[in-house]
């Protein structure tokens, strides 16, 4: 990597199972949650969650499973994204709607390592 920063978990594993695509999603809501905030797609302020990942048809993959599960998920873009759904950053635990996830998403910034 060229990056000063240091690798993210989901960019090792991918790394390391190469003949997979790896999307980064759940790690910011507790598991508890995924049972009792689901709702059917086009209810207002659904909750939303968000997703990253190098591979568009697992993104999509994740993408339905998410929308069956009652969510609405935001792209937050490549694996090299993910700490922005990081522990300490705007996004990560409380309930988002998908415009509230995106200006969280947007907001966050990248802590020390």
């Amino acid at each position: 990597m060229t990056r000063t920063t240091t690798t993210l978990n989901a960019e090792l594993l991918q790394k390391h199972l190469s003949t997979s695509q790896v999307v980064k999603a759940f790690n910011h809501i507790y598991a508890a949650e995924l049972t009792t905030q689901g709702q059917p797609a086009g209810t207002k302020n659904r909750r939303a969650l968000a997703i990253v990942g190098n591979d568009k048809g697992a993104k999509t993959t994740v993408t339905n499973l998410l929308d069956q599960f009652g969510f609405d998920i935001v792209d937050a873009g490549p694996l090299e994204e993910g700490w922005r759904i990081q522990r300490d950053t705007p996004g990560y635990g409380p309930r988002r709607t998908a415009e509230e996830l995106r200006r969280d998403l947007a907001a966050a910034k990248r802590y020390a390592d």
